[in-house]
């Protein structure tokens, strides 16, 4: 595949799951800000100690099979059979582990009450596992649109239960139905789309090459989702499920609209990188590009999340939250910049096959964020977010550094992008400052402070993208200004 024609996938690949992406997060967002109205911070608690513990077992449904079909170079129905069959038998183990063990987790977590909520989220397990074959074989064919309306299709509709649930006084079981309903709906719906036949085949030779390459994610997908969740499995015995409802809630919408951006990045890098994975030179130029351009990114959307706080607890949230989160939303905006980074290294490792060295990262990532946790919460809530995010700050810097050396990229070079990638904040940050110190706490204060921002960002990246930096302004300004032009057309 030559360069022309991996850029022009990866540019109609990126925009159909911007569109998609932009959409889901909407309703995401709309559905976020109702269900914090309608339910208790003790019902976010809850709730947050299930996700835990039941993506702690989704990690195991991440058998890496999903991965190994788009990575490998080529396949046929003998291949994907094998794949099918062995998501299943992994779906059934798995699922029923987590039903043989929901009330010892329960007690350990939170309390009993768990114990049937547990049981029912393991349905999402099996269907994810299942749906991740029929996922995969739709990235592999770059239908990417399709995968988005599929997603946004099933979000709409869940939603929309869950709301009246929420307002017939369900509790967080609001939730958990539209979890569990929107996981049958992907698989019943990509299964559907894919419009394969499957047959049950158990070849050894296959299941052990599957395993092989996609052993080792499911090993990393296991520390990756441990180190992510640790905070909210030890918050509730270390604090209390409300306190746990407390810190995920910012987290979760934080977290949400990032992954949302990283889904997009990973589901059409990973394939396209996939084919030039033998190719040294072109791989040293995308990773020092895609570096730059994440960084930047990443940097953009936390300074969106710190420079308005207050207004979006206030629209998103509540007023009635704004005393008990705002200074844990500041600790937290800085998160997306973390699980962007991350996720690069993770799209880099995956494409050249490094995947025990992913593993290795993962169990990394874990230990770190166990070490950080149980010294920062002594010193409450906002130390223990400073905590977590540290260990991603040391984790990641690791990966990156890993990276750059497998690929012969000088250390230099990569520091000299972080710091291009941040010029940026230099007329961000003092406007920051300002507008804190001249402007009320209040809305109409907030909302000017939101006028501000949108119009620093836009001097800087649409009018003097020579400040922004040489890179964005020779590699991106064009595209981007011709991308708003159309738009507002």
């Amino acid at each position: 595949m030559n360069n022309a024609s991996v850029t022009k996938k990866t540019i109609r690949g990126l925009s159909f799951q911007t569109l998609v992406t932009i959409v889901l997060g909407l309703v995401e967002i709309g559905a976020f800000s109702i269900m914090s109205r309608l339910l208790s911070q003790q019902d976010f608690g809850y709730y947050a100690a299930i996700v835990a513990v039941a993506t702690v077992f989704q990690s195991l449904s991440e058998t890496g099979i999903g991965s190994a079909i788009v990575q490998k170079k080529n396949i046929d129905q003998h291949f994907i059979d094998n794949a099918f069959s062995l998501s299943v038998i992994l779906g059934v183990i798995i699922s029923g582990s987590l039903c043989l063990c929901s009330n010892l987790l329960a007690r350990f977590i939170a309390d009993e009450t768990m114990t049937v909520p547990l049981r029912i989220f393991s349905i999402t397990l099996l269907c994810q596992c299942i749906s991740s074959v029929n996922i995969s074989l739709l990235q592999r064919k770059l239908q990417f649109l399709k995968i988005g309306l599929i997603n946004l299709i099933s979000l709409i509709l869940t939603t929309i239960i869950a709301i009246f649930l929420a307002i017939r006084g369900y509790g967080y079981y609001a939730i958990l139905t539209k979890a569990v309903a929107q996981n049958v709906f992907i698989l019943l719906a990509s299964y559907l789309v894919v419009n394969i036949r499957y047959k049950f085949r158990y070849d050894q030779t296959t299941y052990k090459n599957i395993l092989g390459f996609g052993g080792w994610l499911m090993a990393s997908a296991l520390f990756r989702n441990l180190a992510h969740q640790v905070d909210r499995l030890l918050m509730g015995s270390l604090f209390s499920v409300t306190i746990l409802g407390l810190y995920t809630r910012p987290k979760e919408f934080i977290s949400g609209i990032s992954n949302k951006f990283n889904f997009i990045f990973d589901s059409v890098l990973f394939p396209v990188l996939s084919t030039i994975q033998d190719e040294r030179e072109r791989l040293q130029k995308s990773f020092l590009s895609s570096f730059y351009f994440f960084n930047l990114f990443g940097m953009l959307i936390s300074l969106l999340f710190f420079y308005n706080g207050e207004l979006i607890i206030r629209i998103f949230f509540g007023e009635n939250w704004l005393k008990d989160i705002k200074n844990l939303f500041m600790v937290l905006s800085i998160y997306p910049v973390f699980l962007i980074n991350g996720r690069l290294g993770d799209i880099f490792l995956r494409s050249l096959a490094l995947t025990k060295q992913q593993f290795i990262f993962r169990v990394g990532q874990f230990s770190f964020a166990v070490i950080f946790i149980l010294v920062g919460y002594r010193f409450g809530i906002i130390a223990l977010a400073v905590s977590v995010m540290l260990s991603y700050l040391v984790i990641t810097a690791i990966k990156i550094v890993y990276l750059t050396r497998k690929m012969e990229i000088s250390i230099i070079n990569i520091v000299k992008v972080i710091i291009k990638s941040y010029k940026f904040c230099l007329f961000v940050i003092p406007t920051y400052i300002a507008s804190v110190v001249v402007l009320p706490h209040s809305w109409a204060g907030n909302l000017i402070q939101m006028i501000i921002f949108v119009i620093v960002i836009g001097i800087l990246f649409f009018a003097f993208p020579k400040l922004v930096g040489r890179q964005y302004e020779q590699e991106a300004y064009t595209k981007v200004v011709s991308f708003v032009k159309k738009k507002v057309k």
